[in-house]
């Protein structure tokens, strides 16, 4: 009966996917459900039934409506008609009454609360909607901490100004909690004021290995999630941010087949840990990820089938302005199918003048791309960092390019794909030739932006630059070195 078990489970998990994209609770692991999925709990069957039942093998409910009425017959040395009404009487005590559609999604009770901004609110459908699993991928400088800081703040709000009235927690890596520059922008936003929004309600806990994550997620989660409950004065727990998932990875020396399915059996059971927080808490799970380089390979034109890279332009980058594809988001295809919603942030090197001062120097744009998501359509926008967070400049938003948009057929998507680098080049410039009157053009992100004195926390330069600043090796370093003394195999 093992194998009949496992398909019960399997199939609680897709019920539980059908019609949303969040995984739920397995049924098996509550103690009162598996009391209740017995057949002794009937009370349909007689004495007799039950006992018959019990000698054949079937003591799970599940396992009788999974077995055919002459599978029944033999194995319990009944008549079919005799297995027919057992199945008949279960189907009857179980059966769920018919519910109307609108009901269904009311009881989901989706909420969402604001960023901060209006116009990122419309970009993703509304604002962060609960129940989802979020992702926001980038690069270093790009502003995905700024952003997940300033949502740690924006849910903190009451209902009438877009918030939640909830309590954050914030889940880092290898890094700590920038209380100094939440306190920034706790001071500086519009919105946000010390009587609506405290750091006392964001949670902080920092989990530098994978074993440590999934004891959080499994375990100490739920258990604050249920004392915070009990308690009528505590807000409930309504953001979960990760930052960053992919530095729990980094500890790979060396990547071969055993340590990319390891990878991907531990990917998998952290999105089912965040999945079921989401779904059973109505909570928006947050997850900051990295970036790698996409790498051009060629592909043979005699192949009719779509690649890899053919695909990765729906769901692995965003191609709204020049370079932008240049990144991937890490992690693979694996932890991308586990996402509800998939935000790009992109350094593009375009400065432009905005105009907030006597003084104003060229202010560094950087791009936010909505690749996928489940509750909104593919989108970008421009954004800078300010004091205040993210703000987005108004009239940036725009709908994706070609490279997003749908394919007539598959051949036409294959061909596409075989363009040469004068196309490219072409594209780029068409593209460069579309940007806003008063972009400065699209130059090579190599500047560091300007910083204030008073915003040190945000400041976008080069965590490389800023060791090698405070690192730097004597000029008779090398001459220092004993040359001799070293073994051949390392000279």
């Amino acid at each position: 009966m093992t194998s009949r078990r496992v398909e019960v489970v399997v199939a609680s998990e897709l019920q539980c996917c059908e019609g949303s994209p969040l995984v739920g609770p397995i049924p098996a692991h509550n103690p009162d459900n598996m009391e209740s999925s017995l057949v002794q709990s009937l009370s349909t069957l007689s004495h007799q039934q039950k006992t018959v039942l019990s000698k054949g093998g079937f003591k799970d409910i599940a396992d009788i409506l999974l077995a055919t009425p002459s599978e029944l017959s033999r194995t319990c040395r009944i008549t079919p008609q005799e297995a027919n009404e057992i199945i008949a009487r279960i189907c009857q005590e179980r059966a769920q009454p018919l519910r109307r559609l609108a009901d269904i999604l009311a009881d989901e009770r989706d909420e969402k609360f604001t960023t901060g901004d209006a116009e990122l609110d419309t970009l993703l459908g509304g604002g962060v909607r609960t129940g989802m699993l979020w992702e926001a991928v980038g690069e270093s400088a790009a502003g995905k901490t700024q952003l997940g800081l300033q949502l740690s703040l924006s849910v903190q709000l009451p209902p009438e100004l877009g918030g939640l009235s909830g309590a954050a927690c914030y889940i880092t890596v290898a890094s700590r909690l920038q209380t100094t520059r939440l306190e920034q922008m706790l001071n500086a936003h519009p919105m946000l004021s010390p009587s609506t929004c405290s750091l006392s309600n964001i949670q902080t806990v920092q989990t530098p290995t994978i074993g440590k994550l999934i004891y959080v997620l499994s375990t100490f989660l739920p258990q604050f999630i249920s004392t915070r409950s009990s308690h009528s004065t505590s807000r409930p727990l309504k953001l979960v941010v990760i930052d960053a998932l992919a530095e729990l990875f980094h500890d790979i020396s060396r990547t071969t087949t055993q340590t990319l399915v390891q990878r991907s059996r531990k990917l998998s059971e952290i999105s089912i840990l965040l999945h079921q927080l989401a779904s059973k808490h109505r909570i928006a799970i947050w997850v900051l990820n990295e970036v790698a380089d996409v790498i051009p390979r060629e592909q043979s034109l005699d192949s009719d089938a779509m690649g890899y890279r053919d695909q990765a332009v729906w769901f692995g980058c965003a191609n709204s302005v020049p370079g932008e594809d240049r990144k991937e988001a890490s992690l693979g295809l694996v932890w991308a199918n586990q996402v509800n919603a998939r935000i790009f942030l992109t350094r593009t090197g375009r400065r432009r003048y905005l105009g907030e001062g006597e003084n104003d120097e060229p202010t560094l744009i950087r791009r936010l791309s909505v690749v996928f998501s489940s509750v909104s359509s593919p989108a970008s926008c421009d954004y800078v960092v300010t004091v205040q967070g993210i703000r987005v400049i108004e009239g940036s938003t725009g709908l994706p390019t070609a490279a997003h948009e749908t394919p007539v057929n598959l051949a036409d998507a294959v061909s596409g794909s075989h363009k040469t680098n004068a196309d490219n080049l072409a594209s780029e410039k068409q593209q460069r030739d579309q940007l806003p009157p008063l972009d400065i053009g699209c130059i090579e992100d190599n500047r560091v932006a300007e910083t204030r004195t008073s915003t040190p926390d945000f400041s976008p330069e080069d965590e490389w630059e800023s060791f090698w600043a405070l690192n730097t090796l004597p000029e008779d370093a090398y001459s220092q070195i004993d040359v001799g003394g070293l073994s051949p195999s390392t000279k």
